[in-house]
C-alpha cells in the first residue's frame, strides 16, 4: 500500500476546522503549524484573498494511505471553513523509527 503525506494550506481560521474534520475523517494523527508567507499570494486568488505584504496561514499534514486522497480532501471540502484552501501531497517512498 502506497503512502502519501497530504498538506493542506488554510487561512488560520479554518485551520482548526479542518484538522478536526481530518482527524474524525482518517483517525490518523493530524500536525497543524502556523506559517506565515512573505510575497505575494497565488495569482488565481479572489480579490479578498490576495496579500501583497505577509500572510499568516496554517498548514496541516497526515500521513494517508494513496487510496485515501479523495475522501480526505472531500473532509477538509465539507469542513465548517470560510475560505477556499490549497493542497498538494507527496509520495512518501520510505519511512521508519529509530531507537
Amino acid at each position: 500500500m502506497s503512502r502519501i503525506l497530504l498538506t493542506i494550506y488554510c487561512a488560520s481560521r479554518d485551520g482548526e476546522a479542518i484538522a478536526q474534520a481530518l482527524s474524525d475523517r482518517t483517525h490518523a494523527p493530524v500536525h497543524s503549524r502556523s506559517e506565515t508567507v512573505l510575497g505575494r499570494d497565488f495569482g488565481d486568488a479572489q480579490p479578498g484573498e490576495r496579500v501583497s505584504g505577509t500572510l499568516a496561514r496554517t498548514a496541516i499534514t497526515i500521513e494517508i494511505g494513496a487510496e485515501q486522497l479523495a475522501e480526505t480532501l472531500e473532509a477538509a471540502r465539507a469542513a465548517r471553513r470560510q475560505l477556499p484552501f490549497r493542497w498538494h501531497s507527496i509520495a512518501i517512498l520510505d519511512g521508519g523509527r529509530v531507537e
